[in-house]
C-alpha cells in the first residue's frame, strides 16, 4: 500500500494542493500490537503546533518541518499553540484537546497504561516540502522513542 494523500486533498481542497502536498512512498509496515497496554510506555505526538512556552514557534507561514520535544513534567499552562492553519479556540481554553498529556497522565496512574514517555513531541501539520520531515525530524523522533523504550505513540492531529 503506497502512502499517498494527494488524491483525498486533491478531491477536498482542489488541484492546488497538488502543488502544495507530495506524497511519501513506501510500504506502511503493519505490525500487530500484543503487548498489554498496563505495561506500556506511551508518548504523544501531534501535528497541532503545541510547544513549550519557552520554545521557539513554528514558522507558519513556510511549512516548519521541525519538532519541539515536550518533557512529560511539563504542565498545561507551560504550553501553546503556534499553529494557525486550523480552528483552535477549544484547544486554546483546553490544551487537552490536542495534546492530551494531563489525561495521558491520569491513565497512568490509574493503572490503565504502565507509564507515560518521558519525551512528547509536537509538530506542526502544515508541511509542504516533506522532505525534511522525512529524512530529518522524523529520525530523531524515532531515535527519542527508542531511546526511551517507548511501546506505542498516539497521534492526535490539529
Amino acid at each position: 500500500m503506497k502512502l499517498s494523500g494527494n488524491k483525498v486533498i486533491e478531491t477536498v481542497v482542489g488541484l492546488k494542493a497538488h502543488n502544495m502536498v507530495h506524497s511519501i512512498d513506501g510500504e506502511i509496515p503493519i505490525t500487530p500490537f500484543n503487548k498489554s497496554m498496563s505495561d506500556s510506555v506511551i508518548a504523544l505526538v501531534t501535528t497541532a503546533g503545541v510547544h513549550l512556552k519557552t520554545q521557539k514557534i513554528f514558522y507558519v507561514e513556510a511549512g516548519d518541518p521541525t519538532v519541539r520535544f515536550i518533557p512529560s513534567t511539563s504542565a498545561e499552562d507551560d504550553l501553546m499553540i503556534s499553529h494557525t492553519h486550523f480552528d483552535r479556540s477549544d484547544a486554546d481554553r483546553d490544551i487537552n484537546c490536542v495534546f492530551p498529556l494531563t489525561r495521558l497522565k491520569e491513565l497512568a496512574q490509574e493503572g490503565i497504561i504502565g507509564d507515560i514517555a518521558s519525551t512528547h513531541y509536537g509538530l506542526m501539520g502544515f508541511i509542504p516540502d516533506t522532505e525534511p520531515l522525512v529524512n530529518e525530524t522524523i529520525p530523531k523522533i524515532v531515535q527519542q522513542l527508542k531511546a526511551e523504550r517507548v511501546d506505542a505513540v498516539l497521534l492526535n492531529p490539529g
